[in-house]
């Protein structure tokens, strides 16, 4: 589950980076419509199923993630050692 949540977020934060923003349309060489598919950046995030993500939302979940997971293990390897 922990991978999941790091890609998931992960990868929603990257597409809404790259593709998110407003950003204005591709270059497409191309006149027929039907070999640019992707030129508008929101059709991108559509298909993808991440138009509606948010960019700050993914990118607390993924700090909190890593420092509760940094927490975590600083407790885990505190106890071990004064264990042993």
């Amino acid at each position: 589950m922990c991978a999941d949540v790091g890609c998931r977020y992960g990868f929603e934060g990257m597409l809404q980076a790259i593709y998110g923003f407003d950003r204005e349309p591709l270059d497409c060489e191309h006149d027929d419509v039907r070999q640019c598919l992707f030129r508008k950046p929101d059709d991108v995030l559509r298909e993808l199923d991440v138009e509606y993500a948010h960019f700050y939302v993914d990118f607390v979940i993924l700090c909190s993630f890593f420092v509760v997971l940094r927490a975590g293990c600083y407790f885990v390897l505190r106890w071990r050692a004064r264990v042993h």
